[in-house]
């Protein structure tokens, strides 16, 4: 072991209990273990410039330092918090709803729900998230030439799915036809 890791292990052996306790005084158990580790991992980067008649003085500078920086991340990340609670919830727009009517909405909905979940996927990729065929191809890790088969047959198998789902005298599919 170096000397410089044998005056660090010293250090620790000698103060880490005091310098555990101190975090433990003044906040959670889980985040004041993690405290007194940043503060050994800082005394460790800044070995030399402890003093050596004030060690646990010098930890416990640190250790302030440390529990007073997690108090101002956990302040500003509640302030986040209340702020996006705050903020008016995104309306969807589903593109299909914008395209097709409500029945025909429920209709390719129907439909696209008897594909297997790979036909899904890349019809959704396609129609519904605009992506080129190379994005496809990117998103999917597959070659264009694959995406193209494959939105192909997904195409196929979703009319055959639309179709099954009405009657030859349903009047949803007499009116598309005309």
């Amino acid at each position: 072991m170096s000397s410089r890791a044998a005056q660090f292990q010293k250090l620790y052996e000698r103060h880490n209990r005091l310098v555990l306790a101190y975090c433990l005084r003044r906040i959670s158990n889980a985040e004041a273990y993690d405290a007194a580790s940043e503060v050994f991992a800082v005394a460790w980067r800044r070995l030399d410039d402890i003093p050596d008649d004030k060690e646990l003085a010098w930890l416990y500078g640190v250790a302030r330092r440390v529990l007073s920086r997690k108090r101002r991340s956990a302040n500003r990340f509640s302030r986040l918090v209340k702020q996006v609670q705050m903020q008016p919830q995104p309306t969807t727009i589903d593109v299909a709803d914008e395209v097709l009517g409500d029945d025909r909405v429920s209709q390719v909905r129907a439909a696209i729900g008897m594909l297997k979940a790979r036909d899904q996927e890349i019809l959704r990729l396609a129609a519904w998230e605009g992506l080129s065929h190379r994005d496809i191809a990117e998103v999917l890790d597959i070659s264009t030439s694959a995406v193209d088969q494959r939105l192909h047959r997904a195409k196929q198998r979703l009319a055959v799915a639309y179709e099954g789902l009405f009657s030859p005298g349903d009047s949803a599919i007499q009116g598309s036809s005309a």
